[in-house]
């Protein structure tokens, strides 16, 4: 994968972007982005974890005073005995918004699914600043093959994650159920960075999440 090539359609679509040859790299990238950010929300995402972001995130979350950047997420607050329903709803307007990408095309199309809206709601109208961290794995060569990785991988992961008994479960790709229990009611394709947003890519040179 040509990460220079993927930058260039990224910054072409007013994207912020930074390219990491690996995972610690990333780290030191992002820590770098979130100087002045004092609150944060975050997406699930496997790339946050694989990475080790997500251990630095809750390590500033920890920090007191001035260091410190408060952490919206459903995991932490259910660890600390709190509502997780809160920290979606303060994800929604902090500084700033963490997470990976479900798929995305050589030529810098986005593509996430969401299970009940937060993080697709955070993206495309929430914190003025989102970044996103992009293993080279999402990234496929058009349009088509990253639709086709969203379908047929990334729901039905999703709902083994999630302890979902959905079709796609028990045939491995997306068979257009109509379920509650469905980890694909929203889906966006990010064509183009939104106006009056500070988007930025930070792309890593390891394969990270799925």
């Amino acid at each position: 994968m040509e990460l220079k090539k993927v930058a260039e359609a990224l910054r072409h679509k007013h994207y912020e972007v930074h390219i990491a040859e690996d995972s610690e790299e990333a780290r030191a990238i992002v820590k770098d982005l979130l100087k002045g950010v004092k609150s944060i929300g975050k997406g699930g995402s496997q790339t946050l974890r694989q990475s080790g972001i997500w251990d630095d995130l809750l390590y500033y979350d920890s920090l007191e005073g001035d260091d410190r950047i408060e952490l919206f997420s459903t995991t932490s607050y259910k660890a600390k005995g709190l509502d997780p329903d809160i920290a979606l709803r303060k994800g929604m307007t902090a500084d700033a918004y963490i997470c990976s990408v479900n798929s995305m095309s050589e030529d810098g199309t986005i593509y996430n699914v969401d299970g009940i809206g937060n993080r697709v709601g955070a993206i495309i109208y929430g914190p003025r600043k989102v970044i996103f961290v992009v293993g080279r794995n999402k990234i496929h060569r058009t349009k088509e093959e990253a639709w086709d990785h969203l379908r047929n991988v990334i729901c039905p992961k999703h709902c083994i994650t999630n302890k979902k008994p959905n079709p796609c479960v028990k045939v491995g790709r997306c068979v257009d159920c109509s379920l509650e229990t469905m980890e694909c009611k929203v889906t966006s394709k990010l064509s183009y960075a939104l106006p009056n947003r500070e988007y930025i890519v930070v792309l890593v040179n390891e394969d990270l999440g799925y």
